[in-house]
């Protein structure tokens, strides 16, 4: 019976863990969602990532240990393929970048997300949609950009 009570107790405190760590960062009444996709790797592609993903604090390998290195969300989204340690790298680079371009960078306590979120599942806020106009323009703009980019390679 015992082994069966720490069966239970791992995995509650696992799906918890796992909620906090993953979900809380995609989430809240700060992010957007968008009403189409767009092509992966492209300057939409950049700029959504830091829109519909928080960092959570980062900075010290304790701190990012103890989040499993999943504090930087933002930065994930946009490498995937970074190891951790590069994440610590480029996390104050992207902020940089984007308070220089006035696209907001939100990094802010786990415990602030996890109400954040809460807040979205129960209906007492919601996430913001990004203005139809911009995800237009901005679309348009990739593919521009990517007809350019053939056209460099034809040459």
């Amino acid at each position: 019976m015992n082994a069966i009570k720490n069966l239970f107790l791992a995995e509650i405190l696992t799906n918890i863990h796992g909620f906090v760590a993953v979900v809380t960062n995609h989430a809240g009444d700060d992010m957007y969602r968008f009403r189409e996709g767009c092509r992966p790797f492209s300057g939409s592609f950049y700029v959504r990532q830091v829109l519909a993903s928080v960092d959570f604090s980062y900075g010290s390998d304790i701190v990012d240990f103890l989040h499993g290195w999943l504090n930087y969300q933002i930065e994930h989204h946009m490498w995937p393929n970074l190891s951790m340690l590069s994440y610590q790298k480029a996390g104050p680079l992207v902020k940089e970048i984007c308070d220089r371009h006035g696209i907001p960078y939100v990094k802010e306590n786990v415990f602030w997300r996890v109400k954040k979120t809460v807040d979205i599942m129960v209906g007492t806020a919601s996430m913001k949609w990004f203005p139809e106009s911009y995800e237009k323009k901005y679309l348009e703009a990739d593919k521009l950009m990517a007809a350019a980019n053939k056209a460099a390679k034809a040459e």
